[in-house]
């Protein structure tokens, strides 16, 4: 058994490596640190539950707030959410620092995304006042933001653009370019559920472009999709599919889980609108397959996009094909689903090679 002195230096060698990673998680190119914390995911829930135990409860906040965006894009939210609620309980946290208030931006997040709005308010919230006092500019307009976010999932545009205009006032005057990303695709998204589309890719585009230039790839990733729906909604499906795929592609590749099935749902309306209803099938339910894996919701402003291809779907083809292709979907691996979508598009799931 390693003595308690070894295991505190492995616990601490392991923060070390949260902490490093951490900023690569929001803009890299690739897996490469995704894949590091995967391989050292045991290791590091071994270090979380060591500084629990020893009543380091500062140090267990840090790698709670350090790897929650790796957990949430790698299917595991549901135990990002436990070490959050943990470590913001635990003896020894400080209770208004910068770690504090990423760990309670990360908690606001995972509980939006898991239809606990009311929890989500409440992180939010507190999120906010911390970074004022600490004048944390990124993380005041993160968290003005996620009022944008509430306030979408009511049907609230006008309280949507309210806080999302405020959020990028405050990120123009004070903050980073980067910062402007959340207040930017909140606006982009009250246009797209007013039905304001040319108003939407004005706004997906402008953060588009911003994120390139800083070479942030996890936005891009988003706003390349968002865009390839908006074209898919207009009719557009030549536009459309590049698109898409060009952000499901980024996303694999970054070893994203979260952004890559929405990919699948809007390359699904692609192959429905080309005609291939059974194909479109195929790629609804491995997106859905990967939600249920996850158990986090769908955005706002994508949910009934989904309810409506789904419909749209059911309606072109019979039962029995459709309930083939459903099952087909439903029992793909990510890595399967990602290989099938971008595949030939006349190719169905029951005759791939």
């Amino acid at each position: 058994m390693p003595g308690d002195g070894e295991e505190a230096g492995r616990a601490e060698r392991l923060l070390a490596l949260a902490a490093d990673a951490e900023s690569h998680l929001w803009g890299s190119t690739d897996a490469i640190w995704m894949d590091r914390l995967e391989k050292e995911h045991d290791g590091l829930r071994a270090a979380f539950s060591w500084f629990l135990d020893h009543d380091r409860g500062a140090d267990a906040l840090e790698l709670a707030a350090d790897l929650w965006l790796f957990q949430e894009s790698r299917g595991h939210a549901e135990e990002a959410r436990t070490w959050l609620a943990k470590a913001l309980a635990a003896p020894g946290a400080e209770p208004r620092s910068i770690t504090r208030a990423r760990a309670l931006y990360g908690a606001g997040i995972l509980a939006f995304r898991n239809l606990d709005d009311d929890t989500a308010r409440q992180a939010f919230e507190e999120c906010r006042a911390i970074a004022q006092e600490q004048d944390y500019i990124r993380l005041v307009v993160r968290a003005t933001t996620g009022f944008a976010r509430l306030a979408l999932r009511r049907g609230d545009t006008r309280e949507v653009r309210r806080w999302s205009e405020e959020a990028l006032a405050i990120a123009r005057e004070r903050g980073e370019k980067e910062d402007a990303a959340s207040p930017l695709h909140m606006l982009a998204a009250a246009a797209r559920v007013e039905g304001d589309l040319s108003r939407a890719k004005a706004f997906y585009r402008e953060n588009l472009a911003l994120h390139r230039e800083l070479g942030r790839m996890d936005t891009v990733s988003v706003e390349l999709g968002n865009l390839g729906a908006l074209a898919v909604l207009e009719g557009n499906l030549s536009e459309a599919e590049p698109l898409i795929r060009e952000s499901l592609e980024i996303a694999y590749k970054r070893g994203d889980r979260y952004v890559a099935p929405y990919e699948l749902i809007w390359l699904g309306r692609v192959a429905l609108g080309r005609g291939n209803p059974t194909r479109a099938a195929t790629l609804f339910a491995a997106a859905k397959a990967q939600f249920d894996a996850t158990g986090l919701a769908m955005d706002p402003d994508e949910g009934p996009e989904y309810e409506k291809g789904l419909a749209a779907i059911r309606g072109a083809q019979d039962d029995a094909p459709f309930e083939a292709a459903w099952a087909e979907g439903k029992k793909m691996t990510l890595d399967d689903a990602v290989t099938f979508a971008l595949g030939p598009p006349h190719q169905d799931a029951s005759n791939r090679a």
